[in-house]
């Protein structure tokens, strides 16, 4: 009988597990000086949702090229020293590599990174296998979505290469803020929420 448990136990862990596959997508310019806004302490991920500026995970650290910090989000962050985070496995020129993140007691998490290269960056997420399968939120051509943004996994260690395998200008690591829930679906929530009640009035 015990021995029938741990098979059953086994066969629904497996059933049960997904691996995490790395999503990247390219983009032209800088990720802290333009694109995601100038500043290092406003540079912030987001993305356009039906007309709305969705604003959905702030910067925590920036390292050189030769993985040397750059700048901490000390406005935000002021925990983070940059010692948290350490690199290993690079490529000559630093063209791939593996990074690990070890933070202490109030540290934030990381769900997002970003490599620079070039004229162009790369961002970086782990999901779930699951979202890349057919009906899944990432498996769509353009996966720069906040459908599959929003299924980023915190993550402590993730492996990186730079935009068209040219030297690293720099590496960024984003925090694990909550997608905030668009106006426009609150509305709608509120709007149902408000019909439900007049309905119950009514009975």
């Amino acid at each position: 009988m015990k021995k029938l448990l741990a098979t059953l136990v086994l066969l629904i862990s497996a059933a049960t597990s997904h691996a995490a596959v790395l999503i990247e997508r390219d983009f032209r310019g800088n990720d802290c000086s333009g694109y995601f806004g100038t500043g290092f302490d406003s540079c912030t991920i987001f993305v356009n949702f039906n007309g709305e500026r969705i604003e959905l995970s702030p910067v925590i650290a920036k390292y050189s090229g030769n993985l040397a910090l750059s700048e901490t989000n000390d406005t935000v962050y002021p925990s983070i020293d940059g010692s948290e985070f350490s690199f290993s496995n690079m490529s000559s020129g630093n063209k791939t590599g593996t990074w690990d993140y070890s933070p202490g007691v109030g540290d934030p998490g990381t769900r997002y990174f970003a490599t620079k290269a070039g004229p162009n960056f790369k961002l970086f997420w782990y999901v779930d296998d699951a979202a890349v399968l057919p009906g899944g939120a990432c498996a769509v051509a353009d996966v720069y979505i906040l459908g599959c943004l929003d299924m980023a996994m915190v993550v402590n260690t993730g492996d990186w290469t730079t935009p068209n395998n040219k030297s690293l200008s720099h590496i960024t690591f984003y925090d694990t803020a909550i997608i905030p829930v668009p106006a426009a679906v609150w509305l709608f929530a509120s709007g149902l929420l408000g019909l439900v009640g007049v309905s119950r009035r009514k009975h």
